[in-house]
């Protein structure tokens, strides 16, 4: 659903957001869990930091984040029960996911850890996911997810509300630019020799909205190698017009 130009301009330009009468605000508290759970023979330390939205029931846009925001946390699709619930299940499969029959070490242990930020930006609520995780091989992994909700509609803003769909290929051209000025390369072969994938670089919907404009936001494995690491591209409001 596109959403009306009223909000993208609050989205980008300070001031204009008290042009619209704005909802209630959401009220974040925490809810939190640190536990041992087995993955088979394999124990594995997990530690979640959830904010659900205390006011939830004041109003369906709230109500809609907080449904949004408890399905990408607890990595569920079309779930629709309370948080305490959604982490049962969360906890169920991992562990059955993650299950090991044998001890490769006799101190072999597991970890997962996810936790949420938020932080208003005009109109928009911007809810923040981090998980960090090891499940055996070579190295853990390290994650980061970004949601940007139109608080009074109860919308998440894609690419397409912000960017016409001609203009992609140019956004494009722009990150490649930004990504060889950050790393000192003169070219896609020499962002590849420093561990880019060129062909896999593109706009991604794993954005955050900023005060000062817009953040594309990569993980591990996404265009780049694990060594990377995570890589944000910034863009002021100015850069975007």
């Amino acid at each position: 659903m596109k959403l009306p130009a009223l909000v993208l301009l609050a989205a980008f330009a300070a001031g204009m957001a008290g042009c619209c009468r704005r909802a209630a605000a959401p009220q974040f508290t925490e809810r939190s869990l640190d536990t041992v759970v087995r993955c088979g023979a394999v124990p594995c330390d997990l530690s979640y930091r959830f904010l659900t939205i205390a006011n939830a029931d004041r109003s369906e846009a709230l109500a809609a984040i907080e449904n949004a925001n408890v399905n990408y946390f607890f990595a569920l699709e079309d779930f629709t029960g309370t948080a305490e619930e959604a982490a049962r299940r969360f906890i169920e499969r991992f562990a059955a996911d993650n299950a090991c029959d044998t001890l490769y070490m006799p101190d072999m242990r597991y970890s997962l850890s996810v936790a949420a930020a938020q932080a208003p930006v005009d109109t928009l609520t911007v809810y923040t996911i981090r998980r960090e995780s090891y499940t055996g091989g070579a190295h853990g992994m390290r994650t980061t997810e970004y949601h940007n909700y139109w608080t009074k509609g109860g919308y998440e803003l894609s690419l397409g509300d912000l960017f016409p769909e001609e203009q992609l290929p140019r956004l494009t051209e722009r990150i490649k630019a930004k990504l060889r000025e950050q790393y000192g390369a003169a070219d896609d072969e020499e962002l590849a020799q420093r561990g880019f994938f060129p062909e896999t670089i593109a706009p991604t919907e794993n954005f955050e909205v900023t005060p000062e404009g817009i953040v594309f936001h990569y993980n591990p494995y996404d265009i780049a190698c694990y060594a990377i690491g995570e890589v944000d591209v910034p863009f002021t409001k100015e850069e975007l017009k």
